[in-house]
């Protein structure tokens, strides 16, 4: 996974949040890692940090196209609320969704398919 996305992957970016990302339909369920270095904090802000983006992703994109994802954020995200953080995650997910191509759109419902 690791290497495919330092390979072929795009980036976007928006406020304190960064993804590496690989769109592949073959991969389904899209697979996503968090990547929260120590810069942002001993464990339980880290932690915290990632159940928060976790939360955040299952809740406002349950319809996450398929592929790869490598979601990280600078040391400064430890200090955002829920609400900053909802806002810098709505915007780089705008962004991913421009390379989506036209039938993956990240608003959409995939048609008569469930995901688990």
């Amino acid at each position: 996974m690791f290497e495919r996305l330092a390979q072929t992957g795009s980036r976007a970016r928006a406020g304190v949040l960064w993804c590496t990302f690989v769109l592949d339909p073959h991969v389904t369920p899209p697979r996503v890692a968090y990547a929260i270095g120590r810069a942002v904090g001993p464990a339980v802000t880290r932690n915290r940090l990632r159940r928060r983006l976790r939360s955040l992703l299952q809740r406002k994109f349950p319809h996450l196209p398929s592929g790869l994802y490598l979601i990280g954020a600078t040391p400064a995200a430890a200090q955002r609320s829920y609400s900053e953080l909802t806002f810098d995650l709505e915007r780089m997910m705008t962004r991913i969704s421009t390379a989506a191509t036209p039938t993956t759109n990240l608003t959409s419902q995939p048609p008569h398919s469930t995901v688990d």
